[in-house]
């Protein structure tokens, strides 16, 4: 977990965002757009802090990291430039000693890839089917979408204690105890730092 969070502290999102999204993206800190239901404005992202980053590399053991970084190869409407993105997250890695090879596959291959795992850390994002927090945080972060092909959950996070909350919000029709879940829900899911979430992105349509 700390070199999850020592990802979140390392790369300068707002700088990312700013750059790749200007007005159409906001900054994320919770793993569901406030668009939806039981948004919890309360949890702020983890900030930009290369310092702390090394600091919680340097306490997991591993100061001079290597891994690899999947990027999309074609543009989505979430994310128009994924080895743009890709590139300048590998910049801020390796500001605290994090050297991220950039990786890319025809896109039937890397969904197929991704589903099954074979990354260390991957760009994907999601586009709600039905507005309910359940399609983002059941079905993204559930242990039951972890499967061993074509996963939803390809973070691969697996935590009992997250997985009864959102049971437990895919279950109640009580919109005060789904709201308390999901709040709930999220702020485990951030502290746990599955993910490090880019941006609240709106589409582009053209009609």
């Amino acid at each position: 977990v700390n070199v999850r969070r020592a990802i979140n502290h390392a790369i300068d999102m707002d700088a990312i965002v700013q750059a790749f999204f200007g007005d159409t993206g906001e900054v994320a800190t919770t793993y569901m757009p406030p668009t939806v239901p039981f948004f919890n404005e309360s949890i702020e992202r983890y900030p930009y802090d290369p310092d702390q980053a090394r600091q919680l590399l340097q306490d997991a053991g591993v100061e001079n990291l290597e891994t690899d970084l999947w990027y999309m190869p074609i543009p989505r409407p979430y994310m128009p430039d994924g080895k743009g993105i890709a590139q300048a997250m590998q910049q801020d890695l390796k500001e605290v000693g994090v050297t991220a090879k950039l990786v890319t596959y025809e896109w039937g291959t890397y969904l197929e890839r991704t589903g099954s795992g074979d990354h260390s850390m991957a760009l994907l994002g999601w586009t709600g089917d039905n507005g309910d927090p359940d399609n983002f945080l059941n079905t993204l972060l559930g242990s039951a979408s972890a499967t061993e092909t074509d996963a939803l959950n390809i973070a691969y996070y697996k935590n009992p204690e997250a997985d009864e909350l959102l049971q437990q919000g895919q279950s109640t029709i009580d919109e005060g105890e789904r709201e308390q879940v999901y709040m709930q829900a999220q702020e485990l899911l951030v502290e746990d730092a599955p993910w490090v979430p880019i941006a609240y992105v709106k589409p582009p349509l053209g009609f």
